[in-house]
């Protein structure tokens, strides 16, 4: 089967997870990836998860493994550097060479040079401040989010270079810190300049969940499960499943879902609640929820999940044999291209095992370019979350987006300020798809798309006309992708999603938790990688179009993400350390408060908690990732913009309900 990234040579000169983690994406994709280090290797190399993070490479040895006058630099086509200060050196001695510079905390700033370690770069970004708990503490997570995001964000960024490259002659410098990773995982934060700030990981209900009915219930049996009512028909089907369809439109309970995020509402249907699911074992519960089409999960650990329906069918977990540790037990390829599906084509390598071979020297140079995605045009079907921030990435890097809402508007419009981050640097025009009518006005901009974003429920697409032999049909060369919550799970394939189902199902939250109750994650970490990593596909699917003529489905789900957020912490051999887990408001060891700001400790080095949210720190604005906006219903915010430094200017506000439906209908007209 052909490989997208077939003949393109990277680069790396980067330790650690988030530069490997991006090269990792493109090595399953058929790049030839040569990681450079020092003679005594990578210090990850002590750690299991280095074994998937570095899968596919090869390995050479520099005395400096940082200098940019190193031979292989001279035949590189992208050149990937997790060190501050040496992308314009490397550009200057390889004009040829594509750079994506990483550094944690970026180029700018008082912090350029400051140790960084994924406890705190977490303390400094805000997540663990933002991460709900009981005590109202900083709390440490058991997962590096960061370093996971910011390498998804970083693959993003090689594929559009390699895009722009192949289509414009185009040779970018683009930067993708561990700042902006953290940023690309909280993406609906924001911020409203002169009001206080509330703490977004502030609780009633701990770390169970801040919403009464979006939240983890223990069960009868002491058994743990996910309730996931994302809407008011979820709400109504529950309360009803429960036997109290009197908890419709009560008047102590305004708005449900999201309305009933105040005192007064979760005082009164906690307690009823929890006394309704404390009265039978989990499995009656999960029966009847799942039987009246309720959302709702098992808590369960990395063990359960790899052995369930979902995570086989989706290959998940794949074994890769390794000439000294033997097998070597990893997450499969987290997302898929028809066509030109990715693989694991070997482990990672012993340290200087390579000799690199000859390759095509790179153009001798071109200049910056704009924006990658210049003229691509994006049709967005999508709703919610994960969806809908495809495309925002998608815009983020030069495409005209055009989001297709019903007349009622995307569900999640509702949400208020959250939702303009999701759906930034688009225009909205509303189309009923349920008439006749409203699917010809959507053929018709499929007709003139390039990419076409859906994330339907299994069915729904065929009823709105948007099956992919429509699509197709309507226009053979435009790149597709489907993103359903469970991928191919025939079993659960009707079942609704929503990112702490994925956390409940996938094992993070047991491993959160540890010994005590499981913890739902703040960061909805499923539905900020799973578009990274979406976006990534069609980026691919659009180079390979450009250089071959074969047009992809790109397929991702928030099963798929599951394992790509734990890619260390799932990877066993005989003779690994298991992977850390946490406990009650876990991270007592390393937060202490000092005259009432929160520090974090880690090993020798201190650093202050960030109370205030990535968008309100100076950090965030040295490197140039927020932007304030004024928005009609919202007013005006602070929030996240342009994530890839070098790759044009921020995207635009978040449109109003069919705000550009007129100008869209009439550039249709002949």
């Amino acid at each position: 089967m052909r490989e997208i990234y077939d003949g393109v040579r990277i680069v790396e000169l980067a330790s650690g997870i988030a530069a490997p983690y991006a090269t990792m994406l493109l090595a399953d994709h058929g790049a030839e990836v040569i990681k450079v280090e020092p003679p005594e290797g990578d210090p990850y190399r002590a750690e299991p998860g280095f074994q998937t993070i570095n899968r596919g490479k090869v390995s050479i040895v520099a005395a400096d493994p940082y200098d940019p006058d190193l031979p292989v630099l001279e035949t590189a086509d992208v050149v990937v550097v997790d060190r501050p200060g040496l992308a314009e050196a490397i550009r200057a001695r390889h004009p040829g060479a594509i750079v994506v510079a990483m550094p944690p905390w970026g180029e700018r700033g008082p912090k350029v040079h400051d140790p960084a370690t994924p406890d705190l770069l977490a303390a400094a970004c805000g997540i663990m401040w933002n991460q709900q708990s009981y005590g109202e503490v900083p709390v440490q997570l058991v997962l590096p989010l960061v370093a996971y995001g910011t390498g998804a964000l970083g693959a993003l960024a090689i594929s559009a270079g390699v895009f722009a490259r192949e289509r414009t002659g185009a040779v970018p410098i683009y930067e993708v810190s561990q700042v902006a990773g953290a940023a690309a995982i909280q993406l609906g934060e924001f911020y409203e300049t002169g009001l206080p700030a509330e703490r977004p990981g502030y609780s009633p209900l701990g770390s169970k969940g801040r919403v009464p009915v979006y939240r983890l219930f223990e069960a009868r049996d002491g058994r743990w499960f996910f309730l996931a009512c994302g809407t008011a028909r979820f709400y109504e089907r529950m309360v009803t499943a429960i036997g109290r369809p009197d908890l419709i439109d009560h008047p102590a309970l305004p708005a449900p879902p999201w309305g009933l995020l105040g005192e007064g509402p979760i005082e009164f249907i906690t307690p009823i609640l929890e006394e309704v699911f404390a009265g039978r074992p989990r499995a009656h519960w999960l029966a009847l929820l799942a039987d009246a089409d309720v959302p709702c999960q098992p808590v369960q650990d990395r063990d359960e999940f790899l052995a369930t329906s979902l995570a086989k069918a989706n290959e998940l977990a794949i074994t890769v044999e390794h000439p000294e540790l033997g097998p070597v037990h990893m997450m499969g390829v987290p997302l898929v291209i028809d066509g030109a599906a990715g693989r694991v084509r070997a482990p990672a390598p012993p340290v200087g095992s390579a000799t690199p071979g000859p390759h095509r020297a790179p153009r001798s140079g071109g200049d910056q370019g704009g924006p990658p995605l210049t003229g691509i045009r994006v049709v967005d079907l999508a709703s919610f979350i994960a969806g809908p921030v495809i495309s925002r990435h998608l815009a983020m890097l030069g495409a005209d987006v055009l989001k297709v809402e019903p007349p009622t508007g995307d569900p999640f419009r509702t949400i208020g300020p959250l939702f303009c981050s999701w759906n930034q640097g688009k225009r909205s025009i509303a189309i009923d798809l349920q008439s006749d009518d409203g699917q010809r006005l959507m053929h018709r901009l499929v007709e003139r798309a390039d990419v076409v974003v859906e994330n339907f429920r299994p069915g729904v697409a065929e009823r709105l006309g948007a099956s992919p032999s429509v699509l197709r049909a309507a226009n053979p060369d435009v790149v597709l992708l489907s993103s359903p919550g469970y991928g191919v799970d025939a079993s659960m394939a009707d079942e609704p999603a929503f990112d702490p189902l994925l956390q409940a199902l996938g094992g993070i939250m047991a491993s959160q938790g540890g010994e005590t109750e499981p913890v739902f994650l703040t960061v909805a970490i499923h539905d900020v990688v799973t578009p990274l990593l979406g976006a990534f596909g069609i980026v691919s699917s659009l180079y390979d179009r450009l250089r071959t003529g074969h047009t992809h489905h790109v397929h991702t789900s928030l099963a798929h993400t599951t394992v790509a957020v734990q890619a260390a912490e799932l990877t066993r051999y005989v003779g690994a350390p298991p992977p850390p887990v946490g406990g009650f408001d876990h991270g007592d060891d390393g937060r202490r408060l000092v005259d009432g700001g929160w520090q974090w400790t880690d090993g020798r080095h201190t650093i202050a908690v960030s109370q205030r949210g990535l968008t309100a720190e100076p950090i965030a604005v040295e490197n140039g990732l927020v932007v304030d906006e004024v928005h009609a219903d919202w007013g005006a915010l602070t929030v996240f913009g342009q994530l890839i430094g070098g790759a044009g200017p921020p995207p635009s506000r978040c449109p109003g309900l069919d705000e550009h439906g007129a100008d869209i209908r009439a550039e249709l007209k002949p």
